[in-house]
C-alpha cells in the first residue's frame, strides 16, 4: 500500500500546482472547495475507467493525453496574463470546474490501466488516489491564498509561471516518450 500511496501523491501534483496557481489569483473559497471535491471524484473514477477500458480507448483516440493538459495549462496562463491588471478574484465557472479536474486526472486514467499489476485492492487504491488529490488540491489553494497576501501583484506572475512550467514539463514528457 505504500507504493499506492506514493503513486497517489504523484498523481496529485498536477492538481496541487493548478490549485496553487488559482489560489495565487484569489479564486473564490467556495469554488475552490468545490473544485477540490470534483478533482477528488475524478481521481477516483479515472483510474477505475482506465482499469476497465484499458488500452482500447488509447488505440481508438490515438492522441497523447498530455497534449490536452498542455493546451489547458497554456490557456489558463493566457487568461491569467490577460487578467493580470484586474484585481478581482479569478472566477471558476461551470466549464472550468469540469475541464480542470479532467485535465489533472488524465494521468490517473493511465495508472488505472496498469493498476492490476500492482495490487488486488483496486477500490482502496481509487479511494487513496481520491483522498490524496483532494487534500493536495486544498493545500494548493490554501498556500496560494496566503502567499498572495504577501506577494500581492507578483502572485499572478508566479501563477502564470507555474502554469507555463507545467505545460513545458508535459511537453518534454511527450518528447521523451
Amino acid at each position: 500500500m505504500l507504493s499506492i500511496f506514493l503513486i497517489g501523491i504523484a498523481l496529485s501534483m498536477d492538481a496541487f500546482s493548478i490549485a496553487l496557481s488559482l489560489g495565487l489569483n484569489r479564486a473564490s473559497q467556495k469554488r475552490s472547495f468545490l473544485l477540490a471535491i470534483i478533482i477528488s471524484i475524478f481521481h477516483f473514477f479515472m483510474p477505475l475507467l482506465g482499469n476497465i477500458i484499458g488500452d482500447e480507448i488509447l488505440n481508438i483516440i490515438n492522441i497523447n493525453p498530455r497534449f490536452l493538459i498542455i493546451v489547458i495549462f497554456l490557456y489558463l496562463a493566457i487568461l491569467m496574463y490577460l487578467d493580470k491588471d484586474n484585481s478581482k478574484k479569478y472566477v471558476l465557472n461551470g466549464l472550468s470546474l469540469l475541464i480542470i479536474p479532467f485535465s489533472v486526472s488524465v494521468d490517473s486514467f493511465s495508472v488505472g490501466i496498469g493498476l492490476s499489476g500492482l495490487t488486488n485492492h483496486k477500490i482502496l487504491s481509487y479511494l487513496l488516489f481520491s483522498v490524496c488529490s483532494g487534500s493536495f488540491t486544498l493545500m494548493g489553494f490554501i498556500i496560494g491564498k496566503y502567499t498572495n497576501k504577501y506577494l500581492k501583484d507578483r502572485a499572478k506572475y508566479i501563477g502564470i509561471f507555474i502554469l507555463i512550467s507545467l505545460a513545458i514539463v508535459n511537453m518534454c514528457k511527450i518528447f521523451v516518450q
